[in-house]
C-alpha cells in the first residue's frame, strides 16, 4: 500500500515535471523562434529597401533603353550604386541567420539572397552589351524582382506567431502593390519615351493596373483598422490622381499615332504616388519589427516565470507529498489488507454457508470488524465497510431465502397444476376413444387443445424456478413433427403456415424444449399481429450443419431499441422478477435457448412486423433415418388428409398401447392445416 499511495503521488509529481519541463522547453523554444522571426524581420526589412532601389532601376533602365541608350547615365549609375548598398545590407543580415540555422527549406531562401547580386550584374552587363529592346528589359529586371519578392514571401511563414504573421502578410501584400505601381512607371515610361504602343505593353499596363487594384483591395480587407487608416491617409492627392488621370488618357491615344504626353512628367508623377506608397511600406516594416521585438521579450519573460512557477510548485509538492504519507499510509494498508480479505474470503465464505444453512438467522451473523479503531476520516470509513459487509452477508441470506421459497413455490404450483391437466387429458382421452358424433368429437378436440395449452403454461413455472420439465423423448423425433407439435400449442394455431418440410431428426432429449421454445414465439407472434393475417413458419437446413426456423408476422413491429432490448435479454436472461412476470414468453425462450444452446434473434420483418430466428445447432438436429413412427410425436390425419392430433410417447419411447397404464401419456394437439398448406 506504501508503494501504491507513493506511486500515485508521485506519477502527479513526475508528470507535473515533465509537463513543466516541457512548458519551459516551449517557452525557451517560443523565446528562440521570436528571436529567429526578429532576425528574419529585419531581412524583410532590408529585402523590402533592395526591392524599391532595383524598382527604381528597373525604371530608369528601361528609359534609358527606350531613349536608344543614349543621354545622361549619371542618374542610372548612381540607382545602381543604391542598389548594391542595399544588397549589401541584405547580405549581411541574412548571413547572420544563415548562421544560426539548420533548417534545410530556410537555408534555401537565404540562399537566393546570396545570389541575388550576381544575377543583377549579369543583367546589368547583358542590358549594356546587347541590343535587347524594351519590353524585354522590363520583363527581365521584373523576372529578377519577382523572385526576390518569393524569396522574401517564402520567410513570412517561418514567423510563427499569429500578430506578427498577420502584419507580415499585410506588408507582403502592400510591397506587391508598390511592385505593381513601379511596373505601371517603367512600362508608360518606356512607352512614352519611345513614342508609340504596341498590343503587348497595352496589355502589360492594363494587367499592371488590375494587379495593383487587387492587391491593393486585399490589403483594405485583411490589414488591421491602422494600417488602412495609415493607406489611406498617406497615399491620396494630386500626385496620385494625376498619375491615374496620365495612365488613362495614355491608354485612349493608344493607335492614334504618336502619343502627345510627356515622359518625365509621367516619371516624376508616378515617382510621387511610389514615394507615398514606400512611406507606407515603411512604416508597416516598422510595425512589424515592433510586433517581433514585443513578442521576444515576452517570449523571455515567459521563460523566467515558467521556470519560477515550475520550482515553486515541486518544492510545495514535495512537502506536502512527505506529510501526508507518513499521516496515512499505514491505516490504509490496514483497511487494504482488510477489504481484500473480506472481498476475497470472509464474505464469499459467510455467503456460501448461508446459503446452505435453512435454520440460521440474520439477527445471529456476527461480523468481525477491521482492525482500525482511529477517530478520523479513514477509521470512519473502516465502520463504514464493517457496516456494508454486515448488511451484504444479511442481504445475501435474505435472497438465497426469498429465491429458495419462491422456487419452491414455482414447483409445487406446476406440478399440481400439471397433475390436473395430465387427469384432464386421460379423461378426455378416453372420452374421444369412446365417441362417434363428429361434433361432439371435434369439441373434445378443442378441450383437448385448451388443456395441452394450460399444460405449456405451468411448464412456464418450472422453467423459472431453473426446473426441467417431466416429459422427455429417449429417440429423435422428426423436425416437421416438432414444428407442428409447436403450432398446435397455441390459440389461433389456424393462422400459422407451415413451409419448408425438411427431412431431419431433433434430439429426443431436447424435444420438449423445442417445441415449447417454438410455441412461445409462434403465441407472441399471433398475439400481436392483426387476426386477419397469417404467420408464416420456415425451416431449412444450413450447410454448416443444424437447421434454421423462421417465424415471420405482420403485426405491429417493434422499435430499434426495443428490438436490442429483446435480443439482449434472450442472451442474457433476466433474474426472476416482477418485470419477468409480465414477460414470461421472452424468460422462457431465452432460459430455454440457453439450456440447449440454440440461438435465437429478433429482427425486423419486411415490410412491417417481427421476424424470430431460431438456430438450433448441429448436435441437436441429425439426418432424418428412415423409420415408419419414429418413437416420439407421429401425426394422425383424418380422411380429407386434415391434421387432427398427436400422439405423445412416454420417456422410454414407448406407445400409449405397449407402455404401463400408470406411465403412458396421451394428448391430443390440434390444428386446421390441410395437406395443401403444409
Amino acid at each position: 500500500m506504501r508503494a501504491q499511495l507513493l506511486a500515485v503521488v508521485v506519477i502527479p509529481i513526475v508528470m507535473a515535471l515533465v509537463l513543466g519541463a516541457l512548458r519551459i522547453g516551449s517557452a525557451v523554444q517560443n523565446a528562440h523562434d521570436t528571436d529567429d522571426a526578429r532576425q528574419l524581420v529585419s531581412v524583410v526589412d532590408k529585402g523590402t529597401e533592395l526591392l524599391d532601389e532595383i524598382q527604381d532601376e528597373r525604371d530608369l533602365t528601361t528609359f534609358y533603353v527606350a531613349a536608344g541608350r543614349t543621354g545622361d547615365t549619371s542618374r542610372l549609375e548612381k540607382q545602381r550604386a543604391k542598389v548594391d548598398a542595399a544588397l549589401a545590407r541584405v547580405r549581411a543580415e541574412a548571413a547572420q541567420v544563415h548562421g544560426g540555422t539548420h533548417h534545410p527549406a530556410l537555408d534555401a531562401r537565404l540562399a537566393v539572397l546570396d545570389t541575388f547580386g550576381r544575377k543583377v550584374a549579369s543583367l546589368r552587363h547583358t542590358v549594356a552589351q546587347s541590343q535587347m529592346r524594351m519590353p524585354s528589359v522590363v520583363n527581365t529586371y521584373t523576372a529578377l524582382i519577382a523572385e526576390l519578392t518569393d524569396a522574401l514571401d517564402l520567410l513570412m511563414p517561418d514567423i510563427a506567431h499569429h500578430a506578427l504573421a498577420v502584419r507580415a502578410d499585410a506588408l507582403g501584400t502592400f510591397a506587391k502593390a508598390t511592385e505593381e505601381a513601379s511596373l505601371q512607371r517603367a512600362l508608360l515610361g518606356g512607352v512614352l519615351t519611345q513614342g508609340h504602343f504596341d498590343v503587348n505593353e497595352v496589355q502589360s499596363l492594363t494587367y499592371a493596373g488590375r494587379q495593383q487594384q487587387a492587391l491593393v483591395d486585399r490589403f483594405r480587407s485583411t490589414a488591421p483598422p491602422a494600417q488602412r487608416r495609415l493607406y489611406e491617409s498617406t497615399v491620396t492627392g494630386g500626385d496620385v490622381n494625376k498619375a491615374e488621370t496620365l495612365q488613362k488618357q495614355a491608354l485612349t491615344q493608344q493607335g492614334t499615332g504618336r502619343l502627345r504626353l510627356d515622359a518625365d512628367t509621367w516619371f516624376d508623377t508616378m515617382t510621387s504616388k511610389l514615394e507615398l506608397m514606400r512611406v507606407v511600406e515603411k512604416r508597416l516594416v516598422g510595425w512589424v519589427e515592433e510586433e517581433s521585438l514585443r513578442e521576444q521579450h515576452q517570449a523571455e519573460r515567459s521563460v523566467l516565470i515558467a521556470s519560477l512557477v515550475e520550482l515553486l510548485i515541486l518544492l510545495l509538492t514535495f512537502g506536502l507529498t512527505y506529510v501526508l504519507v507518513q499521516s496515512i499510509v499505514g491505516p490504509l494498508h490496514i483497511l487494504h489488507a482488510s477489504a481484500l480479505d473480506i472481498a476475497e474470503r470472509l464474505l464469499p465464505d459467510m455467503v456460501r454457508l448461508l446459503r446452505g444453512s435453512s435454520g440460521a438467522q440474520p439477527e445471529a451473523i456476527e461480523v468481525e470488524p477491521t482492525a482500525i479503531d482511529s477517530t478520523d476520516e479513514i477509521g470512519g470509513v473502516a465502520r463504514a465497510f464493517d457496516d456494508v459487509h454486515r448488511n451484504s452477508v444479511r442481504l445475501a441470506f435474505e435472497q438465497a431465502q426469498l429465491r429458495a421459497r419462491i422456487n419452491t413455490m414455482f414447483v409445487n404450483l406446476s406440478q399440481r397444476s400439471q397433475g390436473l391437466v395430465e387427469r384432464q387429458l386421460e379423461l378426455i382421452d378416453r372420452l374421444e376413444n369412446g365417441e362417434q358424433d363428429p361434433d361432439l368429437l371435434a369439441a373434445l378436440f378443442k378441450v383437448d387443445h385448451l388443456a395441452t395449452r394450460m399444460r405449456r403454461n405451468g411448464e412456464n413455472l418450472l422453467v423459472l424456478a431453473g426446473e426441467k420439465a417431466g416429459r422427455r423423448w429417449s429417440a429423435p423425433v422428426r423436425l416437421v413433427d416438432v414444428l407442428r407439435a409447436a403450432i398446435s400449442e397455441i390459440e389461433q394455431y389456424q393462422r400459422v403456415q407451415l413451409r419448408g418440410l425438411v427431412t431431419a431428426d431433433v434430439d429426443g432429449r431436447a424435444v420438449n424444449d423445442i417445441v415449447h421454445l417454438i410455441a412461445e414465439l409462434l403465441e407472441n407472434a399471433t398475439t400481436f399481429s392483426s387476426p386477419d393475417t397469417e404467420v408464416l413458419l420456415t425451416c431449412r437446413l444450413l450447410s454448416g450443419g443444424g437447421a434454421k426456423v423462421e417465424i415471420q408476422d405482420n403485426g405491429i413491429g417493434m422499435s430499434t431499441q426495443d428490438l436490442s432490448e429483446a435480443n439482449e435479454k434472450l442472451l442474457n436472461p433476466p433474474v426472476v422478477d416482477v418485470a419477468v412476470a409480465r414477460r414470461m414468453g421472452m424468460f422462457v425462450v431465452g432460459r430455454l435457448s440457453g439450456r440447449h444452446g440454440i440461438c435465437v434473434q429478433l429482427r425486423r420483418s419486411s415490410p412491417h412486423g417481427v421476424a424470430a430466428v431460431v438456430l438450433l445447432p448441429q448436435k441437436l438436429v441429425r439426418e432424418h433415418e428412415d423409420h415408419m413412427d419414429p418413437p416420439g410425436l407421429s401425426a394422425r390425419y383424418n380422411a380429407e388428409g386434415r391434421l387432427t392430433g398427436w400422439r405423445n410417447y412416454d420417456r422410454t419411447g414407448q406407445s400409449e398401447e405397449s407402455a404401463p397404464a400408470g406411465r403412458a401419456h396421451r394428448t391430443r394437439r390440434h390444428a386446421a392445416r390441410t395437406a395443401g398448406n403444409e
